[in-house]
């Protein structure tokens, strides 16, 4: 994983390969896994709505959370700071340096801004360091594994699909190879009848298994709809299953919430932990909070997406 730079839209994202001219299947791949990993970043750095921010760096201003939250996701570290400078409120890239205290915690910092020439070094009484999660780990591990996975799922119900198109031999002496090929291409028209004559020998059909049935599809679909969930249910995000044609009984959906909602506490109580010391160092009433109205619908083809998420969880205060 690349350091995060200006341009954080390319320089993060795994496969480096793109495209490959002689390849049209790793390509297609690629594109997949890509898409994924660019819908579920999105998702991740929209999970969190922050409140009462100063007016510099006001919820309306979305250039300034939408980096915060990007270097928590790609660096799992921030920092808050006033500026000596022109004593604005400001978000930058921490480095720690000096001597750790007691706690494992760097007692100064040095910090850097994208695209800023210059660099400012503070104490830790002067700033606060933002970070993603206890461990203090990026969450693109997560990302990364999982749009592998579901690009690869997506692969494999592709292939199927094609399979399940294929799935004839006809073996047959070369007299007769153009009456087969016109009668195979007529049953793919469509036709809704066939002429042929009373020497044809349709036992010379032979079915070819491709490993592809059609009650593999269905299967395929919900492993994919259950990879979804558990990738979400990493993440903090709603992910109640829909595909059961039962209801879910209330311990069900308990059980899922709590799941959810612990996932959820692993990111908001590290950014509640900065929140607190800012508010006191500063004077400031800044809150930050689980957005519940991120959508979790599984990515589809030209906007058909299924829906995963619903209301049953709500927001964690």
């Amino acid at each position: 994983m690349g350091k995060p730079g200006s341009d954080l839209v390319y320089t993060n994202y795994k496969p480096s390969r793109v495209s490959n001219a002689n390849n049209a299947v790793i390509n297609q791949q690629n594109l997949t896994e890509r898409m994924y990993q660019r819908h579920l970043t999105e998702l991740c750095v929209n999970r969190f709505k922050w409140e009462n921010m100063p007016p510099e760096m006001d919820e309306d201003d979305a250039y300034v959370l939408r980096w915060l939250e990007l270097e928590l996701f790609y660096s799992a570290a921030s920092i808050f700071f006033r500026h000596p400078d022109n004593d604005r409120f400001m978000v930058g890239r921490p480095a720690g340096i000096g001597d750790v205290n007691w706690y494992d915690n760097p007692t100064a910092f040095t910090i850097m801004g994208t695209g800023l020439q210059q660099t400012i070094r503070l104490t830790d009484k002067e700033c606060v360091p933002i970070y993603g999660n206890a461990l203090r780990t990026p969450d693109t591990d997560v990302v990364n594994l999982y749009a592998m996975k579901l690009a690869n799922l997506d692969r494999t119900i592709e292939l199927n699909i094609k399979n399940l198109r294929y799935t004839k031999v006809v073996t047959v002496d070369e007299s007769q190879r153009l009456t087969w090929a016109n009668l195979m291409r007529k049953i793919e028209q469509g036709d809704p009848f066939v002429l042929g004559t009373t020497s044809l020998d349709l036992g010379q059909v032979q079915a070819l298994d491709v490993g592809a049935h059609p009650e593999t599809l269905p299967k395929l679909l919900e492993a994919k709809a259950k990879m979804w969930n558990e990738c979400m249910g990493l993440l903090g995000l709603n992910n109640a299953n829909q595909d059961k044609k039962e209801r879910l009984v209330s311990d069900e959906v308990s059980a899922n919430d709590e799941q959810v909602q612990a996932s959820r506490n692993l990111h908001l109580k590290a950014r509640k932990a900065a929140v607190r010391q800012i508010n006191k160092m500063f004077n400031l009433n800044i809150n930050v909070r689980f957005d519940d109205m991120v959508d979790t619908a599984i990515p589809g083809p030209d906007g058909d997406e299924k829906k995963i998420s619903d209301n049953s969880l709500k927001a964690v205060s």
